[in-house]
């Protein structure tokens, strides 16, 4: 969920995670870290729903969905870095 304040992660029954904004930008570094633990938890999921508040920018969105979609890895001592697909079947819709 994209609130004004920061993101929460939420299963549809409650909030699992919030984040709060830092320096009034989106943490899109621990949204990154936050969604590969739930990968691993869960490897055969591959929806995920993304819902908003009211004004917020779209460019948010977008960048919000890329995360949501996959992530770059970096291998240990390597200069190589791989694409991990996360959720690639994203929804999007209004928060409540």
């Amino acid at each position: 969920i994209v609130r004004k304040t920061g993101l929460e992660i939420a299963n549809g029954s409650y909030v699992e995670a919030a984040i709060p904004k830092k320096d009034d930008q989106y943490d899109m570094e621990m949204l990154s870290e936050m969604l590969m633990r739930l990968k691993a938890q869960y490897p055969d999921k591959e929806d995920a729903t993304v819902l908003l508040e009211p004004e917020i920018a779209y460019d948010y969105l977008i960048q919000i969905m890329d995360a949501v979609r996959g992530a770059e890895v970096r291998e240990d001592g390597s200069e190589e870095v791989q694409k991990m697909i996360l959720f690639p079947d994203i929804s999007i819709g209004d928060a409540p």
